[in-house]
């Protein structure tokens, strides 16, 4: 029998990778999100407001084996202009979800994408699942808070739920951060101009990496730790980013200058200990070098950059 999955903002960068690899997997999915038209098929398609609208109704239609929360604001810098949107984007819905889940559907696996942003600048790397949370910009307080309200359920309605603090994401679809940017600059002005030293670093994980480790805390056995890092364990400066980018461009690395302003609620240096996600069978697939051409690619065929 066909696992059933709801996935939430699955027209989002995220939910909508994460549907299309569910399919692929032999899962039924449902699908939703606010906008009127899905991005991804086949799949039972709603459209819901979830700031509004509760899930009750089709958590008791179809039951699902899980529901994967892709939908919300997923932006460091708006977070800081609009605190306010952003906890409705990610707490006000996450916890009216759990309450659907609570009512409708108990024995749904809830798998939460949450943010290694909940590390903050951490004190030292790699990070383990252990490791003190520090948020430094709302957004990252806000993913906090949910974190908090999951062990809630947990521990009061004995659910199942899994935490996955999601570390640099990307690939092609995504329309922000860093990437994007460079892409934007670049097919602006033909220059690259960065915040930052150029020394900060982060552990980037590809698209397709990612959904892959999503259904492998998914598939895994119920345990009693429930936080997961999601990343590829390795530490990558922003300057070699930008001269791959820059490469992968075909423009030469002097077009690029820090300026050595630190952007607020951005964090220094990253690196996961992803030794739980290794044990349930994690492989990284998609390096670095590969994924950036990959973007450069999609810019194009995107007529995005020439």
């Amino acid at each position: 029998m066909e696992k059933r999955v709801i996935v939430t903002g699955v027209n989002g960068f995220i939910g909508s990778h994460m549907a299309q690899k569910c399919l692929q997997s032999g899962c039924e999915v449902i699908g939703v999100d606010m906008q009127p038209v899905p991005s991804v098929g086949p799949l039972k398609y709603y459209q819901l407001n979830l700031y509004e609208d509760a899930m009750d109704d089709l958590l008791m239609q179809y039951k699902p084996y899980a529901l994967i929360h892709c939908a919300g604001m997923a932006d460091v810098n708006y977070s800081v202009k609009h605190p306010d949107s952003d906890f409705a984007s990610n707490v006000v819905i996450s916890r009216k979800i759990l309450y659907s889940l609570k009512n409708a559907s108990p024995a749904t696996v809830f798998v939460f994408l949450s943010s290694a942003g909940v590390y903050g600048n951490p004190e030292q790397n790699p990070i383990t699942e252990e490791h003190a949370r520090n948020p430094i910009s709302p957004y990252a307080l806000h993913k906090a808070l949910v974190e908090d309200i999951c062990q809630y359920f947990v521990k009061q309605y004995d659910m199942d739920i899994r935490i996955l603090r999601i570390f640099s994401a990307y690939g092609s679809g995504l329309k922000k951060q860093i990437f994007w940017d460079m892409g934007q600059k670049i097919a602006a002005s033909g220059r690259l101009e960065m915040f930052g030293t150029g020394e900060e670093t982060r552990d980037f994980i590809h698209i397709t990496d990612l959904v892959n480790a999503i259904l492998l805390v998914l598939n895994a056995p119920r345990e009693e730790k429930i936080v997961y890092n999601i990343a590829n364990g390795q530490e990558i400066r922003i300057r070699e980013v930008a001269e791959r980018f820059c490469e992968g461009c075909g423009m030469h690395k002097d077009i690029i200058a820090f300026n050595n302003q630190k952007r607020e609620g951005n964090p220094l240096n990253w690196c996961a200990d992803i030794s739980r996600l290794i044990k349930l069978g994690y492989k990284q697939e998609t390096g670095i070098a590969e994924g950036v051409r990959e973007y450069i690619s999609w810019l194009q065929d995107s007529r995005i950059l020439k």
